[in-house]
């Protein structure tokens, strides 16, 4: 163990400091020179080798990373800081959330980024196919190799944008207890982890037993706590923002005679104003509160030399639980499912109803037309306090066994094979949803003639009941904060549940010889296998959620469905020269795979080359050219129709639509009358909030990538302990499953003038979008290129303090340069969102041109001192057209501080502050990106929200 240790961390700074893409490894230092050296597989291949080097760039994060990171309890925080890595979900995430945490390289998407346990596939958290981090127990990790660039020659799909391998403690002897406390400087967003290993060695150390057990909880903070998220803010659409909200209101909105109105507690009627909005900021959580117990065990036994079986078992618990405000409804909110699913639409004000009062009665008999006592409404909004905030409890139960027997068969040959079956198992609670149907029944009121039983919106001296005379119904008064009485309340919430089951099967077997023959440089290495896998998910939404007739948390028909592959991989690494003039190495590899698939993608075939020369020993280059595929995923392909809402501007309700031309004539096509063409009601908040109705495709086919990258490693003899590198990619994706997304629709449906694009966006009357179309599909791509830089350098002290006999200081920085990021949505049709450099409804959360991270630190024997500069670019939004206040946000600066010392062999303390000078995150307001106001007026997965925080480790040995 002593030596293979040696072998990542040589070459680097003592902590393993090349943590990013790019950071070169090196395999032996003069310290280890003299050492037998062992074969290790690196991630990105399966045959052994003797160095960590590769055709593509590799960073090693140690385990000492991450416990200078306060990453031991959520380790996805220290992922999101390397350059290369996009914020994706993590416990800040609100909604949408779920208490997940994810890694996204390249910003090309969870879903493209290959996640491993011990290079085996892991456990996916729903029928997306990605892997939740949380079920990965990081106190076990020893190490974590990310790897950039198509993969799915070595591993299959899901590798487009790289593989993030977790590599767990192996052959552990002894006990170790470690806790972990973190808090802000605020005293909140309080979290305690605290696990145990322990293993043993038996049989002459011929077998080995490990288990560990791991608990974690993390407090709940709301929104409130901070004064920037507090307030939902909202754009005035003049380039100016106030503090707003949503135009569905607790006193209720309606929309009447041209203008909006709002009601009193009193009954009376008033205009409604900015002011009225409801702020839905307060109650969401900043950071959701979770619960997790974890168990990973780990067994292994050589019999022979030739068999040696093994297993893995995990089982994870984890309970989150998210709190959004109470639940909106609209004339918009989607109503009904399938063919039957519409905009809940018009509903009728009864204008004599003893909730309002005389003013108001005699306001709304003005706008009776027919006498009938009623006024139809098609406008309006309401937000139900009374029944309470909407509250997900999410409770996943994953586990994982694996079986398997690995051993040398003779001549170099060696084996490896393996069964593994994995299942995720969600019960999701939900609470504060509104039963539509009783919605519309109890808010329409009449009299019940006390003689006849007729129901009339006149006086008949009969009781107040609901107009539809459904038997049960309670008149609901919803008209004026605080009427709601808890009889009515409780005629209008609805429980639901939803339960999610994700299994993932796989059966491979592959033989790999690191020295099947020597052409004078080297071993020639090969690897074979054949590998099945089967991926199998279903959702299942109660009668509520499934039936449309629900508000608050999203409706969607069940989701089921199924496919597996069978494929056939090789695998060879060719040292061709080494220590010849202009030739110190030079080795060359390959990787071939041949899939089929039971759906639509049918067979593919994958294939990686690339190469590596070192003139002369220290300077070096690389390069690696792949073909990759990514095959749709259950959720991709068998999603029941469910509801999203993405937000963006209707071009219909700008100046340019009263223009002749092609924005006219779409505009005209799709239902806006005349008179309303260029009015800007039809992008007014409190009017427009339409659905998407968004399903799967069992027609889609893979994902097709190019990548390639070219590099160069600096690590001169004469400049000892330093190390430097440069790499391009380049990737390209034809074939990107992905929706098209509310502002690529309207693009395609009015600017393109694309009639088959514009039947799924639905409209009132009154000219207003109610419901959006949208369907996954293989878009017209994605290409994406930039730079990664990384410099690595230690310097002895040569001197030692409090017993010391020796220090010394270490540096590392790493950065990415991005150069493009452009997404074709519709395939042949040049509409091209350039996302470098920018955020907002088209391109999302932001994706900065630069990224960095430097680290400095101080070492002497037992003690380790650490700053590190995370730096996050600027940023612009995305649409010209459109002058938003947060139209360009500064680059963000955060500096983090820590510290180690390792009393002795048995006890490590080790503790930090994080973003020391509690740096608040930039604006954005929720009409610019999809509503995001609800997750805390900015990109909490981009950015840090809860401020300055501190933590402190313990690790117990014995």
């Amino acid at each position: 163990m002593k030596t293979r240790s040696r072998i990542f961390l040589g070459g680097a700074a003592p902590l393993a400091i090349c943590i990013a893409l790019g950071s070169p490894a090196q395999a032996q230092t003069a310290d280890t020179a003299g050492d037998e050296v062992e074969a290790i597989v690196v991630t990105g291949s399966r045959i052994a080798r003797p160095d960590l080097e590769s055709a593509s760039p590799i960073a090693v994060v140690s385990q000492q990373d991450i416990r200078l990171q306060a990453a031991s309890a959520n380790i996805e925080n220290v992922l999101n800081d390397l350059p290369q890595v996009t914020g994706s979900t993590s416990g800040t995430d609100n909604n949408p959330g779920g208490g997940i945490a994810t890694v996204n390289l390249r910003n090309l998407g969870t879903q493209r980024t290959l996640v491993l346990v011990n290079g085996r596939r892991y456990v996916s958290f729903d029928t997306s196919q990605v892997v939740d981090l949380n079920t990965i127990p990081s106190a076990l990790v020893d190490r974590v190799e990310v790897l950039t660039g198509g993969r799915s020659a070595v591993y299959g799909s899901d590798a487009i944008a790289g593989v993030v391998n977790f590599v767990l403690k192996n052959d552990f002897e002894g006990v170790e207890l470690n806790s972990q406390y973190g808090l802000t400087d605020r005293g909140d967003s309080q979290y305690w982890d605290v696990n145990g290993t322990i293993g043993a060695n038996f049989a002459d150390n011929r077998g080995n037993v490990t288990t560990h057990v791991g608990y974690t909880k993390r407090r709940g903070t709301f929104a409130q706590s901070r004064k920037f998220a507090r307030n939902a803010l909202q754009e005035d659409g003049e380039g100016g923002v106030f503090f707003g909200g949503s135009g569905s209101v607790p006193q209720g909105r309606v929309f009447l005679n041209g203008a909006n109105y709002n009601f009193g507690s009193d009954g009376s009627i008033s205009p409604y104003g900015p002011t009225d909005a409801y702020n839905y900021a307060p109650v969401n959580y900043l950071q959701v509160p979770q619960e997790r117990f974890l168990i990973s065990t780990r067994a292994q036994y050589e019999i022979s030399s030739a068999f040696k079986p093994y297993l893995e078992g995990q089982f994870i618990n984890n309970r989150v639980t998210g709190v959004l405000a109470a639940t909106p409804i609209g004339n918009s909110t989607p109503f009904g499912t399938g063919a039957n699913q519409r905009a809940l639409g018009a509903f009728n004000l009864h204008v004599y109803s003893p909730f309002f009062n005389a003013d108001t009665q005699s306001f709304l008999a003005g706008l009776d037309a027919d006498g009938d006592g009623y006024v139809p409404v098609s406008s309006y909004g309401f937000r139900t306090v009374g029944v309470g905030p909407r509250r997900q409890q999410d409770e996943r139960n994953a586990f994982r066994l694996l079986g398997g027997m690995s051993g040398d068969i003779g001549s170099g040959w060696n084996y490896d094979g393996y069964y593994m079956y994995a299942r995720t198992k969600n019960t999701q609670r939900q609470t504060g949803n509104v039963n539509l149907t009783n919605f519309l029944n109890g808010v329409s009121t009449g009299f019940r003639d006390p003689v006849t039983g007729d129901i009339s919106g006149l006086p008949n001296g009969g009781d107040l009941v609901c107009a539809s005379g459904a038997a049960g119904c309670v008149p609901t008064n919803l008209f004026g904060i605080g009427n709601l009485t808890s009889d009515q309340a409780n005629f209008l919430a609805l429980g639901a549940t939803n339960i999610e089951e994700y299994t993932t099967q796989v059966a491979s077997f592959a033989i790999t010889n690191s020295e099947l023959f020597d052409l004078g440089a080297g071993g020639v290495g090969v690897s074979l296998g054949v590998e099945w896998r089967k991926e199998s998910g279903r959702t299942d939404p109660d009668q509520n959620l499934s039936s449309g007739n629900v508000a608050g948390f999203n409706p969607g028909a069940p989701t089921g469905g199924s496919y597996d592959v069978l494929e056939f991989f090789g695998e060879v690494n060719v040292p061709l020269l080494r220590d010849q003039p202009f030739a110190h190495l030079l080795e060359l590899n390959g990787a071939a795979r041949y899939s089929n698939y039971s759906n639509a993608v049918g067979n593919v075939f994958t294939w990686a080359a690339g190469g590596q020369w070192e003139p002369v020993q220290g300077i070096g280059f690389r390069g690696q050219y792949q073909r990759a595929i990514r095959g749709p995923s259950v959720n991709e392909l068998f999603l029941g129709q469910t509801v999203s809402f993405d937000g963006a501007s209707d071009p219909c309700g700008t100046a340019a639509a009263t223009a002749a031309g092609t924005l006219r004539d779409q505009c005209l096509a799709n239902g806006v009358p005349l008179a309303q063409l260029g009015n800007e009601l039809l992008n007014n908040p409190d009017l427009v909030n339409p659905p998407t109705t968004i399903r799967g495709n069992q027609n889609l086919r893979e994902e097709k990538s190019k990548t390639w990258t070219v590099g160069a490693v600096l690590s001169p003899s004469f400049i000892p302990r330093f190390s430097a590198t440069v790499d391009y990619y380049n990737i390209k994706i034809d074939g990107y499953i992905s929706r098209l997304g509310q502002a690529n629709l309207f693009a395609a449906c009015f600017d393109a003038g694309l009639q088959e694009y514009c039947g799924g966006i639905g409209r009132t009357p009154d000219g207003l979008v109610d419901s959006i179309l949208d369907t996954s599909l293989n878009s017209g791509g994605l290409k994406t290129n930039g730079i990664d830089v990384g410099v690595s350098y230690n310097v002895p002290l040569n001197f030692g303090l409090f017993g010391a006999e020796e220090s010394k200081v270490f540096f590392s920085f790493n950065g990415s340069r991005l150069l493009k990021y452009d997404f074709t949505p519709i395939v042949g049709i040049p509409i091209v969102n350039e996302c470098a450099g920018r955020f907002g409804n088209n391109c999302g959360q932001p994706t900065p041109k630069w990224k960095h991270v430097g680290k400095i630190g101080f070492t002497m024997d037992a003690i380790t001192l650490q700053g590190t500069w995370r730096y996050i670019g600027k940023v612009r939004d995305d649409d010209d057209s459109i002058d938003y206040w947060s139209e360009k946000r500064k680059a963000k600066n955060y500096f983090d501080l820590a510290a180690s010392f390792e009393a002795n062999d048995n006890f490590t303390l080790s503790g930090g502050m994080n973003n020391v000078f509690d740096k608040k995150p930039p604006l954005m307001a929720s009409a610019q990106n999809g509503g995001n106001g609800e997750q805390s007026n900015t990109y909490p997965n981009v950015y840090d929200v809860l401020g300055r925080s501190f933590f402190v480790n313990a690790t117990l040995r014995f």
